[in-house]
């Protein structure tokens, strides 16, 4: 493991009774710096590559070389009844409009009648509600370590962490293959690359990462890594700001202040009295551990198996299709899906829908995931009236064949979004000042909300046809927001509306 066992097993060098005095100070502060040096020397060529990189490819490499995502899930669970409908489909399905029942969290109880009586031992009852409690704290602490794999001391949860720190990291290298790095004051998860399309990101001083303040970034944590405890006025930013130009990156002054800021907010840098800078090696280490993404000269990775590569992305992303998995992946995850369906309820409190096209894991909380469908802003709100309209024209019939994706028209989705637009009336005042901002720039709205549904896995871009651009197909998955196919307006004009 890089970085935060580095210095584990290293032994430091021996010397004669004549240098004792004097190794007792210098031999412990130079050999942090050398075993540091080859995580800095990753951090300084990802800068590199962060300079080179288009925005979009910048946002997937840090996603990629930090693993500091979050996961992503739907909000709305469904009756334990249409959970496991894996002869159905998503087209035809239940939706989320339907009456729900009080979602569960672990394993489901018992029915009243099985539940045995108590008898005699108080202590035995005790038990069982130690027991409970125990893994009502364990769950919350693996749900948050996957929403947030950066957890420090000042966050309110960080005593639950530390309390299960031992079982968690061995939960989560078991059934994720992530390594769980943990310190005095920070617990660390390092999480998988992502691969390209994931659609994180970063937000460096409150906006998006662009690929300089991703380099200094990069540059600064090397910075910190291999420098003292405790930096004098100043001279942290001018280390940062030579080392980039040392390496030849082109970063403004704003570029140097966010990624201060950002390492301030990882608490790998403090602010100390009179303007000096404290630096947490440890954590820095941490934050350095597996920063080396695969490069195309790499020689291929060693494939994890099969059961830990279909979980990571069943914990990550919004759903799982069935064409997203190799044969074998598909076999063994509809054999098991029963059990892992268990599992992720007894571990993270996810529950299953799982259908003909694949299968999403949901949170009843609505808490685990960093995009929410319905969510707030008018974003959100956009996206789910322009996914529950492109359902109801496109969705094809029962005993229709129905493909895991459709293609949408671009003329739909203007007509649409314009029906939108025309909704939010542009001379409403008050609470609708939101709205009219983005109506501003319709284009970039348009974008916007078809980049939300894309990121949530509604919609996937449909691959361009001869000299054409490319356009969008509506995947499965998306009717889970339709209105129930029985319960249709006489009035649809859609193609399930035909009668």
């Amino acid at each position: 493991m890089n970085g935060g066992g580095a210095l584990h097993g290293t032994e430091l060098p021996g010397g004669t009774m004549t240098l004792r005095r004097r190794t007792e100070f210098a031999a412990p502060a130079a050999e942090p710096t050398r075993s540091r040096q080859p995580e800095a020397d990753q951090l300084l060529l990802l800068a590199r590559r962060f300079a080179a990189c288009e925005p979009c490819q910048a946002h997937e490499l840090f996603t990629d070389a930090f693993g500091l995502y979050g996961a992503r899930h739907f909000g709305t669970a469904p009756a334990p009844a249409a959970a496991d409908l894996p002869a159905v489909s998503w087209w035809h399905g239940p939706t989320v409009h339907q009456p729900l029942p009080r979602a569960r969290r672990g394993r489901r109880p018992a029915s009243a009648g099985t539940v045995p009586a108590v008898r005699g031992s108080a202590g035995r009852h005790r038990k069982r509600e130690a027991s409970a409690v125990q893994a009502t704290e364990r769950r919350a602490a693996a749900r948050l370590l996957l929403a947030q794999p950066l957890v420090t001391a000042d966050a309110p949860a960080f005593a639950l962490i530390h309390r299960h720190v031992a079982w968690l990291a061995e939960r989560f290298a078991e059934l994720l293959g992530y390594p769980l790095i943990a310190g005095d004051g920070f617990a660390r998860l390092v999480k998988a690359e992502l691969g390209p399309g994931a659609g994180r990101q970063l937000l460096l001083a409150g906006a998006p990462g662009t690929p300089r303040r991703y380099a200094a970034l990069a540059a600064a944590l090397a910075v910190v890594l291999l420098g003292p405890d405790r930096w004098p006025p100043g001279q942290l930013a001018t280390r940062i700001a030579e080392t980039c130009a040392a390496e030849s990156l082109t970063v403004e002054t704003a570029d140097l202040a966010a990624a201060v800021a950002q390492l301030t907010e990882w608490r790998a840098i403090t602010d100390l009295p009179e303007a000096w800078h404290g630096a947490d090696h440890a954590l820095a280490a941490a934050l350095a551990a597996a920063c080396r993404p695969a490069q195309p000269e790499d020689p291929p990775v060693p494939r994890t198996t099969i059961p830990v590569a279909v979980r990571r992305r069943l914990a990550e992303t919004p759903v799982l299709l069935v064409q997203e998995l190799t044969g074998l992946e598909h076999e063994w995850l509809w054999e098991a899906r029963e059990r892992e369906a268990e599992l992720f309820a007894d571990f993270l409190g996810l529950v299953a829908e799982i259908r003909t096209e694949g299968v999403a894991l949901l949170d009843p909380a609505g808490e685990l995931t960093d995009l929410r469908l319905p969510g707030p802003g008018p974003l959100a709100e956009a996206a789910l009236l322009l996914v529950e309209r492109l359902v109801e024209e496109l969705r094809p019939l029962p005993g229709e064949p129905a493909e895991v994706g459709v293609p949408i028209a671009e003329a739909l989705i203007d007509g649409i979004l314009g029906d939108v637009a025309d909704e939010w009336h542009p001379e409403e005042s008050g609470g609708d000042a939101e709205r009219r901002a983005h109506l501003s720039d319709r284009a970039a709205f348009r974008r916007e909300v078809l980049e939300l549904l894309h990121h949530l896995g509604l919609i996937a871009p449909a691959p361009a046809a001869g000299a054409g651009r490319g356009g969008w197909r509506l995947l499965a998955p998306a009717a889970r927001y339709a209105a129930e196919l029985g319960e249709l307006p006489a009035g649809g004009t859609g193609r399930h509306s035909r009668r």
